[in-house]
């Protein structure tokens, strides 16, 4: 499990550290492009934009400059989505069956393959055939229990990035590896993909640089 994570992290933080750089010109160096030069964006990826800049703002006002902002939210991010998928699969085992097969066969998952077939016109219409819709709105189907609001939310800074269809496709071949198969039957795994997620490049340098945690953010890495 430990080398999935660290695999599935690597993919997600370089496939959206580039969509926000080519998207929201905001790049791994901290420099961010003006938003008046972004010509594609529409008035929805201005208003994301906006958002991404609070997010930069806040992150750097809680400890770092605007590259490490850059960069934990990125991390961030990327964690967000694993998360998601791997509570989903956690969610969709057998031992549990809380929701409908819907990431361990990909876009081949029977949640997806019904919703297609009931509402083809809506699938057919997005680029992916329409994958990418169904895990979002199952996401804000979640979100409406209270108890999973935190984690389905789609409205946080963090959601705002997507993997891109590759990049997601790799990462579900990884969490559905038949390796890995009796870790979805436990509960503790999502602990566990939360501790390996966590650089351990990024505990080592938050010690060396304080003795205690110097805010909420190292806080939960270093005493997780």
């Amino acid at each position: 499990l430990y080398t999935i994570v660290v695999r599935c992290r690597a993919l997600l933080e370089e496939d959206l550290g580039l969509q926000l750089e080519g998207a929201y010109g905001v790049h791994g160096d901290g420099r961010v492009e003006p938003l008046a030069g972004l010509a594609h964006l529409d008035a929805v990826g201005r208003a994301d934009r906006r958002a991404v800049e609070a997010a930069l703002r806040h992150f750097a006002t809680a400890g770092g400059n605007r590259q490490q902002a850059v960069e934990r939210i990125v991390r961030e991010s990327a964690y967000t989505v694993l998360n998601r998928l791997a509570a989903l699969k956690l969610m969709e085992h057998l031992s549990r069956a809380l929701i409908q097969p819907s990431v361990g066969a990909g876009d081949r998952s029977r949640g997806f393959t019904q919703l297609a077939l009931v509402s083809p016109e809506a699938m057919r219409s997005q680029p992916d055939g329409g994958y990418r819709r169904y895990l979002e709105l199952l996401c804000d189907d979640l979100a409406r229990i209270p108890v999973l609001t935190g984690l389905f939310d789609r409205s946080l800074p963090t959601s705002l990035l997507f993997p891109t269809q590759p990049c997601l496709h790799e990462v579900l071949s990884l969490l559905n590896d038949p390796q890995i198969e009796a870790a979805w039957g436990e509960d503790e795994t999502i602990g566990w993909i939360y501790q390996y997620f966590t650089p351990a490049e990024l505990r080592d340098q938050a010690r060396k640089a304080s003795s205690a945690p110097r805010n909420s953010y190292e806080l939960a890495f270093r005493n997780q």
